[in-house]
């Protein structure tokens, strides 16, 4: 059972952040088996890994999602959430940071500053978190330190202080050398995380004075009463850096750096060290943003004492127990009874046992404490980002905003069985993963899943087979084109008339069609003077109207921006009735579309592409090849942010496509902009290929 006796002091939160294959989980196992929380150490994006446990995680050998775990190391309980670095689930890892009072940010030693490095940092200073960067993979080929702490200058706009000089780098890194402690630390290469403490090397002895200087002159920078001492005596105890440094960290005004081979388990434990006394603790972080019951913003104190309010920062679904939603406790304990409400939605819950996880493990914890990271199974009516309170709280924990997706497939059960559970499956998915969104496609009658790109949406469905047996067809969703006319047409005659014997079937009408401004969608006038049809029967001509443009005329796509008045008709005593003028209506509409000319419509979607300045020129080529029109540019440091419009048509599959044009660090986002004409020479390849077509005199 989880030691239950951790106070709010005593916790610490660090959510470990980074590109894709980093080294973040790594550096968790690592953390875990030191802490003798796991017998062997992980491997990442293996089944020996702890937090890599989804089936999906193995396949591709990384992170999809976040996870959680906790060790306790030197008295403190430290909270541990490794964080996707996929550019297809960031979205997780911005959740995720909600819940944490630091971000650990991990970056490769070979590889650098990565297009997710920048993104998860700059989200980890809008939220006012403190950052530690590691720099991981210190062991492998390629592995330049002094260029990445370049790197992190030049694009962080910060100066990186190193709380260690690394022994070595490549096949010779064997520690480091703690600039608090004055002392080398070197460890075996075995994975045990032994170390052995000596003496400053001798060729390490001038850069480790210079690098101490370096970190007392920053820490007493960040503080007027140690920099009014230290100018005048030129030194500083060594509690004083410390304490003047945890501080400065809290106040996010020093950028710390380490060095890690955390396949290794090199260096790994000084991390967990300089976690349990830098780190602030839930108590020292500041107020958190919220929201009172009118939505205005105001501020959650974070707080042991007062009324109970956490927040969900991630969702999952457990194949054992259901639903488990992860809670950040921000202030005060959850009620005896357990009953809490949802802000969100004004909904009641009550809250069973909660858990402290380790991956898909857990275990009860008898007492929880204000700002610890819990699970509670079973919640009915709470998702990510909900805020659970004491009754008669309306306050709303701000929580992460997702951006629209990039990508989108229709799908479909395999078997009508499934049909029944597609929706529910659907639900309980998007409930994981709110980056995820469902719609519904009208044209081809299919659900619609969208999300940040092919990988996602790819994951998502074998998620969905696995976690819930339910097994789909996926394709693009087809292109909403529409049909509208050319030019106006005047006193066309739509006839309907049958005789079968018995009563029969009569209705004539005659119409004018005409054009409208692009938008206009559809109007109806009735324009007849005198009785040439009967009142009754007015309505049931434009019913028959409608139902012939939502068929479409050349290819099957809706018919829109047109104006039609009805002028003039005839009827029988006997026979006309109001199936026969819906018949006549539509038998207008075609007559008329006929004489009109059809134009085929594509929507047209402006986009928003953000892109490294050298990747400018592919990119503006592209968007030409694919028909855009490139609007404006826009440069900020080293991005270029380019405007344009372009077909829906050439853009599908955009996401991976810039993805694999800008080796990953390129974003967008796309918004529809309005119905354009296709260029002639596409309209016969799009009408032969539209899958809506029907008989032009089909009833």
């Amino acid at each position: 059972m989880a030691k239950s006796t951790f106070a709010p002091a005593e916790i610490r939160n660090i959510a470990l952040v980074g590109h894709g294959l980093a080294g973040k989980t790594s550096i968790a196992e690592a953390m875990l088996f030191n802490g003798g929380a796991n017998s062997r150490l992980g491997v990442a994006g293996t089944s020996t890994s702890i937090l890599d446990f989804e089936p999906e995680e193995h396949k591709r050998g990384s992170s999809i999602g976040s996870s959680f775990a906790w060790v306790e190391h030197k008295g403190s309980k430290i909270n541990i959430i490794d964080t996707p670095g996929d550019g297809n689930f960031i979205f997780d890892a911005f959740a995720a940071l909600r819940g944490a009072d630091a971000a650990v940010v991990v970056v490769s030693a070979p590889d650098g500053i990565e297009v997710q490095t920048e993104a998860v940092y700059h989200k980890a200073v809008e939220l006012g978190l403190p950052r530690i960067i590691v720099i991981n993979k210190m062991d492998r080929e390629r592995a330049d330190p002094e260029q990445v702490l370049v790197e992190i200058e030049e694009t962080f706009g910060a100066k990186p202080v190193p709380l260690q000089l690394p022994i070595g780098k490549e096949e010779a890194f064997e520690g480091v050398v703690s600039l608090f402690q004055k002392k080398a630390i070197r460890y075996k290469k075995d994975g045990s995380g032994a170390f052995e403490k000596g003496d400053v090397p001798d060729d390490l002895a001038d850069a480790v004075e210079s690098a101490l200087e370096n970190l007392v002159e920053t820490v007493a920078s960040a503080d007027e009463e140690l920099l009014e001492k230290y100018l005048e005596t030129f030194e500083l105890s060594d509690e004083e850096v410390r304490q003047g440094f945890h501080d400065a960290l809290k106040r996010g005004e020093i950028l710390p750096v380490l060095y890690t081979a955390a396949s290794a388990n090199v260096a790994v434990e000084a991390l967990m060290d300089l976690v349990t006394w830098a780190v602030p603790s839930p108590l020292e972080r500041g107020a958190i943003e919220a929201l009172d019951g009118d939505g205005e913003p105001t501020e959650l104190a974070v707080t042991s004492d007062g009324p109970f309010h956490a927040q969900v920062i991630k969702t999952f679904i457990d194949e054992f127990s259901g639903k488990m939603s992860i809670l950040r406790l921000f202030a005060g304990s959850p009620p005896d009874d357990g009953q809490v409400e949802n802000t969100v939605n004004s909904e009641g819950e009550r809250l069973g046992t909660l858990y402290a996880l380790r991956g898909n493990h857990r275990d009860p914890v008898d007492a929880p404490a204000a700002g610890d990271i819990l699970a509670v199974a079973k919640l009915k009516n709470t998702s990510t980002n909900d805020t659970l309170a004491a009754p008669g709280s309306t306050l709303k924990i701000v929580g992460v905003q997702y951006p629209p997706p990039m990508m989108e497939y229709t799908i479909q059960p395999r078997s009508r069985s499934d049909e029944g559970k597609l929706k529910v499956a659907l639900e309980r998915l998007t409930d994981e993963d709110p980056s995820l969104t469902i719609g519904y496609d009208e044209l081809s009658n299919k659900m619609v899943l969208k999300g940040m790109g092919m990988a996602h949406l790819d994951l998502s469905v074998d998620k969905m087979a696995r976690k819930f047996k339910v097994n789909v067809e996926t394709d693009l969703p087809a292109v909403p084109y529409r049909e509208t006319i050319r030019r106006k047409v005047a006193h066309v005659e739509g006839k309907h008339k049958k005789q079968t014997g018995g009563a029969g079937q009569f209705g004539v009408c005659y119409v004018d069609i005409e054009p409208m401004d692009r938008g206009g969608g559809f109007e109806f006038a009735d324009e007849i003077f005198g009785g040439s049809i009967p009142r009754q029967f007015i309505p049931s001509v434009e019913k028959g109207i409608l139902e012939r443009m939502k068929r479409g005329h050349v290819a099957g796509y809706p018919i829109v921006d047109i104006r039609v008045a009805l002028k003039d008709g005839k009827y029988h005593p006997v026979d006309s009735k109001d199936v026969a003028f819906q018949l006549a209506g539509s038998k207008a509409l075609q007559a008329a579309m006929d004489k009109a000319g059809v134009k085929l419509l594509e929507p047209v979607y402006s986009m928003e592409i953000v892109v490294p300045t050298e990747n400018m020129g592919d990119i503006m080529g592209d968007i030409t090849s694919r028909r855009g029109r490139v609007m404006g540019m826009d440069t900020k440091g080293k991005k270029t942010i380019i405007k344009a419009s372009a077909p829906l048509a050439e853009i599908q599959r955009y996401a991976p496509d810039l993805r694999s044009m800008t080796g990953g660090k390129g974003t967008f986002t796309m918004t529809f902009e309005s119905y354009e004409e296709v260029p002639s020479n596409l309209v016969d390849r799009i009408v032969a290929a539209s899958p809506f077509r029907r008989d032009a005199d089909e009833d």
